[in-house]
């Protein structure tokens, strides 16, 4: 068999390769309410990183972490975690009568936003209203005195390339207010897969050897 041959060979096996090898889903970052940098939970009254408050007319700015070391409302509100924390709307966890909304941002550039999947749970005093992405409806709530206990949620549409904005949407009716977010899941596959470009790059490379070997 002559080099020829071989190298389209190489080349033929590297183009199959690269187009049936399984492409594995990448983390997309995000963060859970309350965390710093590291996604670790932050002290009592730290300011929020990666959440802002958005609802004009009831409370902009940003929100404040809440643990139990300040004691009343955790408990009843569902107890510190090493990798998430309560935040409330203002500078403190007595938020008004309303409806407030926490906004965070997260990137997919660089992934296809097709394939892309946030999951995991949230707890809110008082009821969620809904979870919306770049500003669509998920449809997903919690009830009005489930501070106490953990609502999971998933998301597996809406997404765009680039920066997207995910809305946690939460009514308040007096007292506490507060939101706590853990996500599980985040994650999407990546455009342009490195190891199948490489596949395609050895078989390219191949081919151009012979061409150098036969001319």
């Amino acid at each position: 068999m002559t080099t020829k041959r071989i190298s389209k060979m190489l080349l033929a096996s590297a183009i199959l390769l690269a187009l049936v090898a399984p492409i594995q889903a990448a983390p997309i970052t995000i963060f859970n309410t309350g965390v710093d940098a590291g996604g670790v939970a932050q002290a009592d009254n730290a300011a929020e990183l990666h959440y802002l408050a958005i609802a004009p007319g009831v409370v902009t700015g940003t929100p404040t972490v809440a643990t139990s070391t300040g004691g009343f409302p955790i408990p009843p509100w569902i107890a510190d975690s090493p990798i998430s924390a309560w935040i409330g709307p203002g500078a403190s966890t007595e938020g008004p009568i309303g409806t407030y909304i926490l906004s965070t941002t997260f990137d997919l550039t660089g992934f296809d936003e097709t394939t892309a999947m946030l999951g995991g749970r949230w707890s809110t005093d008082n009821n969620g209203l809904d979870i919306l992405i770049n500003g669509m409806s998920t449809g997903q709530t919690t009830g009005f005195a489930d501070f106490d206990k953990w609502t999971p949620f998933t998301i597996m549409s809406g997404f765009t390339s680039g920066i997207n904005t995910l809305n946690f949407v939460v009514n308040n009716g007096g007292g506490p207010a507060g939101l706590r977010v853990e996500f599980n899941v985040a994650e999407a596959e990546m455009i342009n897969e490195p190891a199948s470009l490489a596949l395609l790059g050895l078989g390219l490379a191949g081919l151009g050897l012979a061409r150098r070997r036969n001319s």
